[in-house]
């Protein structure tokens, strides 16, 4: 794919001030990068507005902004929920022999972030690093269940891609199906992505009962049934429990009473 030059160019900008603790002037950036002229000023009033930069206009220098801060924390701390999630990932997995997945919530996508495969050979559309769409799978939709309907609409498309018979295809239906992930305790995906694989998933709570993650169970649809079911949903519902606990959750079940 070709790269965008303007994004290409932010980029370049940020390096370039991260290396000067102290700030550089406008001089100093120009003289120091390859931006033109009419472009510079432009792209460091965006960024200044975007609070990816900073402006002290006592020294006339350019730092980096706050909202840096703030996104470099957010991906630390889902850097961090990995290694804690990792022990219960692996407890399902040699309970139950079923493969285990651990994803967060961005944007309208969820983003793999660990893996514990089972011994069973199975397919999955997913693995870490992967974004798949939040509204059509069971792990998405456990963290979409844990949002206000205002937050909701801030993670859905605006259009709603059917991937099989299954898939959700409006915000209505998705209501609904998250309101029925609250009255059971956890999110379903019966094959919205992939028709030949079903999967339970419940969110993980943190300190600010947000939901930072959310773990899912996946295994094959010829292998599911009923009584499979429950007792899939038993164990992972006791170990996002625990594990909302240990990230800092006083109340692990509080997004099934304020998620809507």
């Amino acid at each position: 794919m070709p790269l965008v030059k303007s994004a290409t160019r932010v980029a370049e900008l940020l390096e370039l001030i991260s290396r000067h603790p102290p700030g550089l002037a406008y001089t100093e950036i120009l003289e120091a990068s390859s931006f033109p002229k009419s472009s510079l000023h432009a792209l460091l009033t965006t960024l200044v507005h975007e609070q990816l930069v900073r402006y002290d206009p006592l020294s006339k220098r350019y730092g980096l902004g706050s909202r840096l801060f703030a996104l470099a924390s957010a991906y630390t701390h889902q850097f961090q929920i990995a290694p804690a999630a990792w022990p219960y990932m692996v407890a399902i997995r040699d309970q139950l022999n079923e493969t285990t997945q651990l994803a967060v919530l961005e944007g309208v996508m969820v983003v793999y972030l660990a893996k514990v495969a089972s011994r069973r050979p199975l397919q999955l559309a997913s693995s870490v690093g992967s974004q798949l769409p939040a509204y059509a799978t069971g792990i998405g939709q456990a963290l979409l269940a844990a949002l206000t309907d205002d937050e909701l609409a801030l993670h859905c498309p605006k259009v709603f891609t059917a991937y099989s018979p299954m898939t959700i295809t409006s915000i209505q239906e998705l209501r609904q199906k998250l309101n029925q992930a609250r009255k059971d305790g956890y999110a379903s995906d019966l094959g919205e992505y992939s028709p030949d694989t079903r999967c339970l998933a419940v969110p993980l709570l943190g300190t600010d009962h947000q939901a930072v993650a959310a773990l899912s169970i996946s295994l094959s649809a010829s292998r599911f049934d009923d009584r499979l079911r429950e007792q899939i949903a038993t164990v992972l519902r006791e170990k996002a429990s625990s594990l909302s606990l240990t990230l800092g959750a006083t109340d692990p079940d509080r997004w099934r009473r304020e998620g809507s």
